[in-house]
Formats: C-alpha cells, sequence, structure tokens
C-alpha cells in the first residue's frame, strides 16, 4: 500500500505518532543526561576527590536579598517534592527567573557535598560556563547570561535564584537537579 492509499484519518494519527515519539525522545535525552552528570558526581565522590567548598559564596540572611525587579509575567509555582510525597522546596518560576525556596524543615548546609560539588559546580557553574563560551563566540549577549545567587541563613541554603535560565530544557534540568540534591540531603 503506498502513501498516497492511506486514508485521511490513518495519516493524522500516524503524524500525533510520530510528534509523540519525538518529543519523547527529547525528554528521554534529556534524563539520560541528568543520569550522566549524577553518574559522574557519584564517581567523582567514589574517587575521594576533593571537592571546593561553596564557603567562596556571599553569605546573606534571606531578609538581605535583593528586592526583584517588579515583573508583568505572573509568576507560576511548583511544589518540588520527594518520591515519598515530602515537601522539599517551592519553585516560583517565570521565562526568566527561577527561585527555589528550601522547605524550612530541610537542612541543606553549604558544605553539604550534594550541594557545593554537584549543584553548584555540576549545573549551575557548568551552565555559566556554557555561557560565558557562548558570549565569546558572539552566540549570546551577555545580558542574557545566566547567573545564580543562593541566600543563605547562616550556614543553611535558603534559597537559590537562578536568572536567564531561557529555556523549558534548562528548567527541567534545574528542577530535576534541585530535587536529587535536596533528596540526597534529606535521606540522610
Amino acid at each position: 500500500m503506498s502513501e498516497e492509499e492511506l486514508p485521511e484519518e490513518e495519516t493524522k494519527a500516524l503524524a500525533e505518532v510520530k510528534a509523540w515519539l519525538e518529543r519523547k525522545i527529547a525528554e528521554l535525552n534529556q534524563e539520560i543526561e541528568m543520569i550522566r552528570k549524577i553518574t559522574s558526581y557519584i564517581d567523582e565522590l567514589l574517587a575521594g576527590a576533593s571537592f571546593k567548598r561553596a564557603d567562596s559564596l556571599v553569605s546573606r540572611k534571606p531578609e538581605q536579598a535583593p528586592q526583584a525587579k517588579p515583573i508583568l509575567e505572573k509568576p507560576s509555582i511548583k511544589v518540588i517534592r520527594s518520591r515519598n510525597g515530602a515537601v522539599l522546596a517551592t519553585l516560583t518560576y517565570t521565562k526568566d527567573e527561577a527561585r527555589f525556596q528550601i522547605s524550612p524543615d530541610l537542612e541543606l548546609r553549604r558544605d553539604d557535598k550534594p550541594f557545593s560539588s554537584f549543584l553548584l559546580r555540576k549545573v549551575l557553574e557548568a551552565m555559566t560556563r556554557d555561557d560565558e563560551e557562548r558570549v565569546r563566540s558572539g552566540e549570546l549577549d551577555r545580558e542574557k547570561m545566566v547567573k545564580y545567587e543562593v541566600v543563605f541563613d547562616g550556614d543553611r541554603v535558603s534559597e537559590i535564584l537562578v536568572k536567564n535560565y531561557r529555556d523549558d530544557a534548562r528548567l527541567r534540568d534545574l528542577i530535576n537537579s534541585v530535587r536529587w540534591t535536596l533528596e540526597t540531603v534529606s535521606g540522610r
């Protein structure tokens, strides 16, 4: 049977299935990339490599956080939960900014290895380096570069703010990375 002989309904159904498969492939590729990042992090932990501490970050109390510029766009809110349903963080985001407010019940410290060596170094600093390279090559304006800020209450991480994440894939990576970090810390 040639393609011209397919009924219109069947052609439409095949096109929908193909679009679904392409979306699924993209999702699975993102999942594979996240698993690779996590595996790399675990390899480093197992190798006993020395880790850069987050002590170099500026420590501030949450009430000293800079006031966000008025956003015309209404922010979306997402609760990030562990596999067993415990609230890990609340994400408030727009197309330009993602703000993770860590659950007060969770003790995420600046020197916790999942935070300092994975979330900061492997995820956020890697995004920053990628953007710096894109700025150098002229693909990206400097003001569109990803920027992040961590707000501390003493040694406890209370908030993570990421600006200019730019696309849904990066937001998903951020959500998955924050969830994994917080689940790892809460499992201790």
